[in-house]
């Protein structure tokens, strides 16, 4: 399976959140645009607004100071008309002698301007015909500070300038006392000033001001434009902001979604995505599909041997390769630690079983450092999916199922999932609990089956069988729970059960005062692993205060072969505690004679297997005839367990075999009836 294919669904999320944030962003930028476009023309005909504002106000300026000189005008020119009067009634010489007193100005001119400007002041000129039929030119004169005073008012500090023209174009008079305002209205186009023009009545010429705008006016769009520009940027930040945060939320969404659903490691879909994946395939499903576990067998071991380092190179080893072998429509993840799922179609179950091994064989060209000899081990779990509308996790658990019997079973390297299987585990699952629960309400008692001596028939000892008494199940023979106990590393707990029944029993018959002989009790193999094995043994004997003559511990003889050394060790302690110690299923293996050299025993136990034919198989009979020997010469006691025939028991008598046990001679008994035996004292024949 592609990496691009179970990322399909992560990648359309990046994608809508892409999608998104470019969204934000282009509505940002329209917004913003749409924004600058609005405070632009709204900045513009604010300011349009202002500046009309304050032409109204110039205008009406300008229009009350063409009335006030107007006013002006009109009150020079009844001076002057007054003189005009004055002189109309005289000759030449009379009117010269008067203005001369009066220090008028006057010439004999016939060409003359109304209005004059000469040096600072103004020459206002009339015509004026004498008695004798001469005719003067007679001048008012007004000095321009008349004017500057007449408007200072209005013009004081202000930003404009008022200008006198004459309807010729000449500049008589303008506010500051200067001459130069026909320059400054050459210049008047220019965007910080504008002309207003106001007509003097009577032909005077024109009153015009000259308007510069103010530094408020200019202050004021300023600080008006910087608003504009302050909440143009504010908005901007923000969406950028937005945008940020949509990013953030992206990364943060796929860091997420990472985490979910992404193994570290390997990069393969981790349990969670291949369980969502997989559902959506089994809803309509094209063909068969099957569900395989696999498992890196000693996985521990090669991390510790290897180091943890080598450990992740085999798993990223396998997650190069398991998805090469999943169809387009399969899939592939790693569910934890050493374990890799797969979903994968078929359409034969012969051709699914191929695959497997062809997954198999390259999984392990995976080469060990220093040409190791350590072999790649693998185990498959298969659960074939039969039920569509069973839950993903239904199948993995079945998977599971199947891969813990693989190892339970340790044979073979794939097994498919059967409900037989999962009934066996579960079982097995709650063996612990069923068991401690059982050994606190007394489910478990034991039996004795008494021993004889071949050569008195008296009874010397009994053997302390274990029984189950399950509630739905009934009475369960050992052979139904021992070996299930065993595996589950429970018989410890089991075999000092049983030793503390007996030790109790032996209580109650010294009460009672019955003769007491030694019982047997059998030790499992667990024992050998445990430190304080024999300290346990002793402190629960001595407890009860039981003689230590009259406990037998039976090992069986294939205990033996896991560490002779320390349980050589382990029976020479106790031996020397004075317990004594015996060897039970003797000569069920190959091994039996190398072991009587190397350890301490008091009893051996023949196995009945090593007896069955003696009436038929002369070889047999010396054999057994020869190991009866050797042992009287090793000081050990012999024992036949198992005689079930007279022809057995008077074989064994003839070899000299010392005791016997078996159905012969009796079955278990409860615990009374084997208490009313050691009352009956009576020599027993059964030859």
């Amino acid at each position: 399976m592609e990496k691009s294919d179970w990322s399909a669904e992560g990648r359309q999320d990046s994608r809508r959140t892409g999608q998104l944030t470019i969204r934000v962003l282009l509505l940002s930028l329209f917004l913003v645009f749409i924004l600058s476009l609005f405070f632009h023309q709204f900045n513009r005909k604010l300011e349009q607004a202002l500046w009309e504002e304050k032409q109204a106000q110039f205008q009406y300026l300008a229009d009350q100071s063409a009335q006030l000189v107007i006013q002006q005008i009109n009150e020079d020119q009844r001076v002057l008309q007054s003189l005009v009067e004055q002189t109309a009634s005289l000759t030449q010489g009379s009117a010269v002698a008067m203005l001369n007193e009066r220090s008028i100005q006057w010439e004999k001119a016939g060409n003359y301007a109304s209005i004059t400007r000469s040096g600072d002041h103004l020459l206002y000129a009339a015509k004026a015909d004498l008695a004798d039929g001469a005719y003067l030119t007679l001048f008012h004169t007004v000095s321009t500070k008349t004017y500057d005073d007449l408007l200072g008012n209005l013009f004081a500090g202000k930003p404009f300038t008022g200008y006198w023209i004459k309807p010729e174009g000449t500049l008589l008079w303008q506010t500051d006392g200067s001459l130069d305002g026909l320059d400054a209205l050459s210049l008047a186009s220019d965007e910080t000033m504008q002309l207003f023009t106001s007509k003097l009545d009577g032909g005077w010429g024109q009153f015009v001001l000259v308007a510069k705008r103010g530094l408020s006016e200019s202050v004021s769009l300023a600080i008006l434009r910087s608003s504009l520009s302050m909440a143009v940027m504010v908005i901007v930040i923000f969406f950028l902001f937005l945008v940020y945060l949509l990013s953030m939320d992206h990364r943060y969404a796929k860091t997420l979604w990472h985490l979910a659903y992404v193994d570290e490691l390997t990069k393969l879909p981790n349990k969670n995505l291949f369980e969502r994946e997989a559902k959506l395939r089994l809803q309509h499903p094209r063909d068969s599909y099957a569900l395989m576990i696999l498992d890196i067998g000693k996985f521990k071991l090669i991390n510790d041997h290897f180091g943890y380092g080598f450990g992740d190179s085999l798993l990223l080893h396998c997650a190069k390769v398991l998805p090469r072998y999943v169809t387009r429509d399969g899939l592939c993840a790693r569910l934890s630690g050493d374990k890799f799922i797969m979903l994968v179609s078929y359409r034969e179950r012969t051709a699914l079983q191929r695959r497997i091994t062809i997954i198999e064989e390259e999984l392990r060209h995976f080469s060990f450092p220093k040409a190791s000899l350590f072999q790649l081990e693998i185990l498959v779990g298969i659960s074939l999916v039969e039920e569509p509308n069973l839950e993903i996790s239904s199948y993995i658990n079945r998977a599971l199922f199947a891969l813990s019997a693989l190892k339970e079973a340790k044979q073979g390297w794939y097994l498919f999932y059967e409900e037989a299987i999962k009934d066996q585990l579960l079982e097995e699952s709650e063996l612990e609990h069923v068991f401690n629960k059982a050994l606190s309400a007394g489910e478990f008692f034991i039996q004795i089956q008494p021993k004889y001596s071949f050569s008195t028939g008296s009874l010397i000892g009994g053997e302390a069988l274990v029984r189950w008494k399950h509630p739905t199940r009934g009475l369960l023979m050992p052979s139904q729970f021992i070996p299930l106990l065993e595996k589950h590393n429970l018989l410890i707990a089991l075999d000092m059960y049983v030793l503390k029944l007996v030790c109790k029993l032996f209580v109650q018959w010294k009460a009672e005062g019955k003769p007491l002989l030694p019982v047997s009790v059998n030790q499992s193999r667990a024992h050998l692993f445990v430190t304080n094995y024999e300290e346990s043994l002793v402190a629960l004997v001595d407890h009860y205060g039981i003689d230590h003559k009259l406990m037998e511990f039976e090992l069986t003889e294939t205990l033996f072969l896991h560490d002779l050394t320390h349980l050589s060790s382990v029976l020479k302690s106790l031996r020397a505690q004075g317990f004594l110690v015996s060897l039970d299923d003797f000569g069920s293996g190959y091994s039996s004679l190398t072991m009587l050299k190397d350890v301490q025993i008091d009893v051996i136990k023949m196995d009945q297997g090593f007896f069955t034919d003696l009436t038929s198989n002369a070889q047999g009979r010396m054999v057994i005839q020869h190991v009866i020997a050797m042992a009287k010469d090793l000081g050990i006691t012999t024992i036949a367990e198992g005689v079930e025939s007279e022809e057995q028991a008077r074989m064994l008598a003839s070899m000299g075999c010392d005791g016997v046990q078996g159905y012969f001679y009796s079955q278990p008994l409860e615990v009374s009836e084997y208490g009313q035996l050691l009352s009956d004292d009576t020599p027993r024949c059964f030859l």
